[in-house]
C-alpha cells in the first residue's frame, strides 16, 4: 500500500503541474464517460491485430451529449511486449452552436514493462495525432504521452488496483482553436475487474484539465470501461 500511495502522490503532483501552465480562471463540470473496446487478431502468424473504440461522453452533470467518438485501428506486434499502432479516429462534439465534426489520423508505441517485484505492471504509451476539423483549414498536431500502473488488490485475482496519467502537447496552433504548447492533463484512479480471460471492465474517477484560449476546464468524471477480447 506505500507505494501505491507514493503512485496516487506523483499522479496528483503531475496533474498539479501541467495545470499549473494554463490560465488563473477555471471552469467545472461533471461528467459520465463509457467506453467500450473490441480487439482481435487478423493473423497470429504475422502478428497483425485489429482494434475498435466507441466512446459516448456526457456533460452537465450527466444532463447532456458531449462527444462520440468512434476510433478504430490495426497494429502489428513487434515482440509480446511491444506494438506499433495506425488508427484513426471519427470525433463529433456538440456545442450550443452546433454538432463540430473532426477527422483525426494517429499513430502510437506501445510498451509493457515487465512486473516490478511488488507485482506492479507499468504501460506506456506514446501516440501521435493529426487532426482536422470542418471549422477550419489548418492540420492539427498534437503528442499524447500515457504511463499506465496496475497491481493486484491482496487477496484477490480478479480485482487490482489501476491508475494513469496521460499528458497532451499541441506542436502547433490552429485555425479552428488548437494552442502550442500544453493542452491537456488526464488523471485516473480506480479499479480493475477481470471479469473473464477476454473480458476486463474499469471504473474509476478521471481528473481532466484542458487548457482553452479565454479560460481552462476542470472535469470530474465518472469513467466505465469494457475491454473484449476476441
Amino acid at each position: 500500500m506505500k507505494l501505491n500511495t507514493r503512485l496516487m502522490h506523483g499522479l496528483l503532483m503531475a496533474t498539479l503541474g501541467a495545470s499549473s501552465l494554463a490560465h488563473a480562471e477555471v471552469e467545472e463540470d461533471g461528467r459520465f464517460w463509457i467506453n467500450l473496446t473490441m480487439e482481435g487478431m487478423v493473423s497470429k502468424e504475422n502478428h497483425v491485430g485489429w482494434y475498435a473504440e466507441l466512446q459516448p461522453r456526457l456533460k452537465e452533470e450527466g444532463r447532456e451529449h458531449d462527444q462520440t467518438i468512434i476510433r478504430p485501428a490495426i497494429n502489428y506486434w513487434i515482440s509480446d511486449r511491444a506494438s506499433i499502432w495506425l488508427g484513426y479516429a471519427d470525433v463529433r462534439t456538440h456545442t450550443a452552436q452546433g454538432t463540430n465534426h473532426e477527422q483525426r489520423w494517429w499513430q502510437q508505441f506501445m510498451y509493457t514493462f515487465p512486473p516490478t517485484a511488488n507485482g506492479i505492471v507499468i504501460t506506456s504509451r506514446t501516440r501521435l495525432e493529426q487532426r482536422n476539423f470542418d471549422i477550419g483549414n489548418d492540420t492539427g498536431h498534437r503528442v499524447r504521452q500515457l504511463v499506465r500502473a496496475i497491481k493486484k488488490i491482496e487477496g484477490s485475482e480478479s480485482l487490482s488496483w489501476l491508475i494513469w496519467d496521460e499528458l497532451f502537447v499541441s506542436t502547433r496552433s490552429t485555425d479552428w482553436g488548437a494552442l502550442s504548447g500544453f493542452d491537456q492533463n488526464r488523471a485516473f484512479a480506480g479499479v480493475a475487474w477481470q471479469a473473464a480471460s477476454n473480458a476486463r471492465f474499469e471504473i474509476g474517477y478521471v481528473n481532466q484539465y484542458v487548457r482553452g484560449n479565454s479560460f481552462d476546464r476542470m472535469n470530474h468524471i465518472l469513467s466505465t470501461s469494457l475491454f473484449l477480447r476476441f
